[in-house]
């Protein structure tokens, strides 16, 4: 993700300048979503036992990938607030990329 869009999301910080998922234009947004999304995706898919959580190591990645997951959700939300805002302003091209990604956001919640 970070070759695609080159920033780390979980190294944001909340009023960077640099990179604003608020303030951040529509092509941008269209081209920074995808990639935030897979990454979501694959730290949810992590599937630990809780007999696999009792070793401290995978207990200890677990929390990280937690933490980043967090992180991750703050900034693929704000995004999302992003993009309803603009929806109407938007051409019907746009819209229609716009509820796509508004409607794979509801599946992950």
């Amino acid at each position: 993700s970070y070759r695609e869009v080159a920033f780390d999301f979980c190294k944001m910080k909340k009023k960077s300048e640099e990179v604003n998922m608020k303030t951040m234009p529509q092509a941008k947004l269209f081209k920074v979503l995808p990639p935030l999304e897979r990454q979501i995706d694959a730290l949810i898919a992590f599937d630990a036992s809780s007999s696999e959580l009792l070793n401290g190591v995978i207990l200890a990645a677990y929390f990280l990938l937690y933490k980043d997951l967090i992180r991750l959700y703050a900034v693929y939300n704000e995004g999302m607030i992003n993009v309803i805002e603009k929806f109407f302003t938007m051409s019907k091209k746009d819209c229609q990329e716009s509820l796509r990604i508004y409607k794979a956001f509801l599946k992950r919640m």
